[in-house]
């Protein structure tokens, strides 16, 4: 049996909450202090895990999904447009789940199956992503050891075994030592037995067949190719052992095999550090996946705005790609100023300064001094420039009709910039990137200013 559980970004009280759900937490209570952690850090994803005979799905959404009916749906489906931008542009070390694996997840995700499991779906191609991975891993690598046989002949061919010769009676045979190499690696035997022990989970708890298919093959493969040690046996509890852990330690594409091999358990999310190191755990039995999704806000901005600026003969600067560092100096020393992005019309000089909030705007109230005010800082650093410039935050929702807003002291105009909405319902055309209109304003300001100083 299944029961799944909504929690909200930034949810501060997650015991009260599933308590007014009817949830018993005493069940559960071990698996809640790491989901704690990751929802007060502003993290939203997912943490699967069985307790006796129920399987729990604990979801937190992000602010622009509310619990309804078809909130896991569009969860997943927000979750397979932050894969679809991570594949085109390197937003953190999440493992990414190719563009082929990607579109089967987005056609099953369109479902109208009544009962269909759309977070178990997502969560087999994540598994067939690190099988591919893995396979791919062993294509390119080359492992092989030594092995002494023992050989018999008339003529010496190897290295003479002197005690076996001296208890041989015929005198006609000579024992020698036969080196011999053989396709091996003790890293295939590891992975070897850790698809078998998957495989083996995965049966109990019905994990979707083309999974369990997929592992397989990979295993058969892998005993194909290489040499197996006979009578190796691995458990959890071996797998998050040192000595593993050395045997994976050698090389940068071998520290990540480990990682993927243990992601299969569930591991993905126990990094203690930019070395990928993963702590302990007890159970084979949960699945998460959290990710920051300010992080990916900015980022599926920037591929909004990219494209428009293409299509428009315009050109972007993102702080997290290209760059969009301006310099200055605070009493000689050196600063630098970093919007979100920079929009440029070169010819006109004009410059469109942009800073993406992920927060929910209801009312006027909802944006915040701290939201304009930098803004306004790198909008004059580089009017000093040269260029005329036009502000803008914007956000993934907007309830304000007026989105252009003027900061008066008493009479005079201090400020002034605009509010753009691009939201995360993900249509191709649900955006509309209105700078065309601003820009024509900003160019009747710039022959205004002409005719000034001509006269």
């Amino acid at each position: 049996m299944y029961q799944t559980i909504f929690l909200r970004e930034n949810e501060k009280d997650i015991f009260q909450t599933l308590k007014n759900q009817g949830i018993k937490t005493r069940v559960f209570e071990s698996h809640l202090a790491e989901l704690f952690n990751r929802v007060y850090n502003n993290f939203v994803g997912y943490y699967t895990f069985r307790q006796e005979e129920m399987v729990y799905k604990i979801i937190v959404l992000p602010k622009t999904i509310e619990p309804s009916e078809n909130a896991e749906k569009e969860f997943v489906d927000y979750l397979l447009h932050y894969y679809r931008i991570k594949n085109l542009y390197k937003i953190d070390n999440e493992r990414n789940i190719p563009n082929s694996l990607l579109q089967l997840a987005f056609e099953s995700n369109d479902s109208q199956e009544k009962g269909h499991d759309f977070l178990e779906e997502f969560q087999s191609h994540r598994y067939r992503a690190i099988l591919q991975d893995i396979e791919a891993f062993f294509k390119r690598h080359k492992g092989s050891k030594r092995i002494r046989q023992d050989y018999i002949s008339q003529s010496i061919k190897h290295k003479l075994n002197l005690n076996q010769n001296i208890k041989e009676i015929d005198k006609t045979k000579i024992h020698q030592i036969k080196t011999k190499e053989i396709v091996f690696s003790m890293l295939v035997t590891v992975a070897y037995n850790a698809l078998k022990l998957f495989v083996a989970q995965k049966y109990k708890n019905k994990m979707s067949e083309e999974v369990v298919k997929e592992a397989k093959r990979v295993q058969s493969w892998l005993l194909k190719k290489y040499k197996i040690e006979r009578g190796y046996k691995l458990s959890l509890q071996k797998l998050q052992s040192i000595k593993i852990e050395k045997l994976f330690s050698k090389t940068h594409d071998s520290k990540q095999l480990l990682v993927d091999i243990k992601s299969l358990f569930g591991f993905e999310q126990m990094y203690k550090d930019d070395t990928r190191s993963i702590g302990y755990r007890q159970d084979l039995m949960t699945s998460s996946l959290f990710i920051n999704p300010s992080n990916f806000y900015e980022w599926y901005v920037y591929d909004i705005l990219k494209k428009y600026t293409e299509e428009n003969g315009k050109s972007i600067e993102f702080d997290k790609q290209e760059g969009t560092r301006t310099e200055y100096l605070l009493n000689e020393e050196p600063k630098s100023s970093n919007p979100d992005y920079i929009m440029t019309d070169e010819n006109k000089k004009i410059k469109i300064v942009i800073d993406a909030k992920w927060k929910n705007v209801e009312n006027v109230g909802d944006i915040k001094s701290n939201d304009y005010l930098k803004l306004k800082f790198d909008a004059f650093l580089l009017e000093q420039k040269g260029y005329t410039v036009s502000p803008y935050l914007v956000y993934p929702s907007i309830e304000i009709e007026d989105r252009n807003f003027t900061i008066k002291s008493e009479e005079d105009t201090v400020f002034q910039f605009h509010a753009l909405k691009i939201d995360m319902a993900f249509e191709k055309y649900g955006n509309s990137l209105e700078f065309d209109f601003d820009v024509q304003e900003l160019q009747e300001r710039i022959e205004n200013e002409e005719k000034k100083t001509n006269n």
